[in-house]
């Protein structure tokens, strides 16, 4: 329940944020909440801790400015972050859906590929995968981790 209450608050902040900017002003670049910030009270950063086991650190690492949270037309919420002054090099991204179940997935320059997890039954990757295009990146870099006992 907590997890949805998480939800509701981001989504809340990302239309008032997107409300808050008028079109025709200069772009301006508005960074969202951390990553402990964006889920607080909830069971979001727990969940990940346990999803990416030892990873968790290359992953958090790259979160250190992250972007407004994007509701997505399935219903999921995404949060997508990178290291500070390398947004084009480090990055890292969760998904949560509305079950509770999670999709994450981080970069760092000079590897062949993102690495990628779920604790989802059917995993959810298409937004990770639009998410890592952003990288310059082989053909083939869609594999997923699955972790199949959940959360």
């Amino acid at each position: 329940m907590s997890s949805f209450i998480s939800l509701i608050r981001l989504l809340v902040l990302a239309m008032a944020l997107s409300v808050a900017c008028p079109v025709f002003a200069n772009p301006i670049v508005i960074v969202g909440p951390s990553l402990e910030d964006a889920f607080e009270d909830s069971d979001v950063v727990p969940g990940l801790k346990q999803l990416l086991g030892q990873e968790y650190l290359a992953f958090r690492r790259n979160f250190d400015e992250s972007a407004v949270p994007v509701p997505l037309k399935s219903g999921d919420l995404l949060l997508a972050g990178w290291r500070l002054g390398f947004a084009d090099s480090y990055g890292a991204v969760v998904v949560l859906h509305p079950d509770g179940s999670l999709d994450a997935a981080y970069y760092n320059a000079g590897e062949p590929t993102p690495r990628y997890f779920s604790n989802a039954d059917q995993p959810h990757h298409r937004a990770l995968q639009v998410w890592a295009r952003q990288y310059d990146l082989p053909p083939g870099h869609s594999s997923i981790t699955s972790t199949p006992d959940g959360l």
